[in-house]
């Protein structure tokens, strides 16, 4: 499969940060062929938001620390390929550069032979704890993007 494309390539940006989480496959996550319900994927998103979290410094207590939400507005998927009981799986997050104040991440699932079973993205916005749009970076964002902007994190 293809890697997607689901968000424009602004050459002047930069690169996409990346992180990765690595699991298993767990009996509660397949239906009666064991094969992953196909309800499971918005998890392993996360599995791989979260793990971009901790290793860029914008993990949910980042977010909840500032009084910031970031709820997903949008989520698609592509599915590839099943994912089966007890497979190891790999699930690469990319954070996609955005001049708005939004967080466009990409995925991409693999499975323990390397070949890709599922792709997608989800789009969150940054709210206010009580649902007001936030469209100026507060000053931690802004010190994030900065950072990005310089090169200053690995991949």
């Amino acid at each position: 499969m293809a890697r997607k494309k689901y968000f424009p390539v602004d050459e002047k940006a930069p690169p996409p940060l990346r992180a990765t989480a690595v699991r298993r496959v767990r009996f509660e996550e397949v239906d009666t062929m064991q094969v992953v319900w196909h309800g499971r994927y918005p998890s392993y998103f996360e599995d791989a938001r979260t793990a971009f979290g901790d290793k860029h410094g914008l993990s949910y207590a980042t977010f909840i620390r500032h009084r910031v939400m970031a709820p997903i507005a949008k989520m698609h998927i592509d599915y590839a390929a099943p994912l089966r009981l007890d497979d190891n799986l790999e699930i690469e997050a990319m954070l996609h550069w955005n001049e708005a104040m939004r967080l466009d991440f990409s995925y991409r699932i693999r499975n323990g032979t390397g070949k890709i079973c599922a792709t997608g993205y989800t789009v969150q916005l940054l709210t206010e704890i009580d649902g007001t749009v936030v469209f100026i970076p507060p000053p931690w964002m802004k010190e994030f993007r900065e950072k990005w902007r310089l090169g200053e994190f690995a991949g």
